[in-house]
């Protein structure tokens, strides 16, 4: 009845003198204010509701949308392959210093029973074994330790002082290896894959600035 009672006075004022009021008149426009003001509110509550469904929603930038009907893998930054006889490999030839991964190879140094020698273990899609070396001669940066013919693969250890190895074709194609130094002191490993139909000419290995300290024939 307050919206009456204003619209009253309103068309009071309006009037002048005032004489008569139409009182149908002044209820319809009392039910209009009255729809007017429950859709104003309506619509406040609309925006903040919209709002507050977009700050829930907020995402992270490099983020995936988190979904509860969907499972997101996350790989494990420690998964590393597994490979038969690996674990018997390790146990009966612990490594001395760390194990690489150099694909698809898994490879460490050990203690050989040999005076003065080292074992240079490896583990891959072939099997695992290890095989002795002797130190290095004075003029050697690098040694070829053995070759995987089921992916046409080298690999071997490196002086401290290698920091790339790659592989060289006769048709002049450059195959880039892997290398991890410092896996024991003094020593890294690298191994390094090239297509089976292209015919290599040798294995360059290079210092930290891309010069070359060894070339060794294929």
């Amino acid at each position: 009845m307050t919206d009456v009672k204003e619209l009253f006075d309103s068309l009071a004022t309006r009037e002048q003198p005032p004489t008569s009021i139409d009182v149908d008149r002044a209820m319809a426009e009392g039910r209009a204010v009255r729809r007017r003001r429950r859709a104003a509110l309506a619509a406040t509550t609309a925006v903040t509701a919209a709002a507050a469904v977009l700050a829930t929603l907020t995402i992270t930038p490099d983020r995936p949308t988190p979904r509860p009907d969907v499972a997101v893998a996350v790989p494990s930054p420690s998964a590393t392959p597994t490979y038969r006889g690996f674990a018997e490999l390790k146990k009966k030839y612990p490594p001395k210093g760390r194990i690489a991964s150099v694909p698809p190879l898994l490879m460490w140094v050990s203690h050989s029973p040999r005076p003065d020698h080292l074992f240079l273990c490896s583990s891959g899609p072939t099997g695992s074994s290890c095989s002795s070396f002797p130190p290095f001669t004075a003029e050697e940066y690098a040694r070829r330790q053995g070759k995987l013919r089921v992916v046409n693969l080298w690999f071997g250890i490196a002086k401290s002082a290698v920091h790339g190895v790659t592989a060289h074709a006769k048709d002049g194609r450059k195959f880039p290896g892997s290398l991890t130094r410092e896996v024991s002191p003094g020593l890294g490993l690298w191994a390094v894959e090239y297509p089976r139909d292209v015919a290599m000419r040798s294995l360059v290995f290079t210092d930290a600035k891309g010069k070359v300290l060894q070339r060794i024939p294929l």
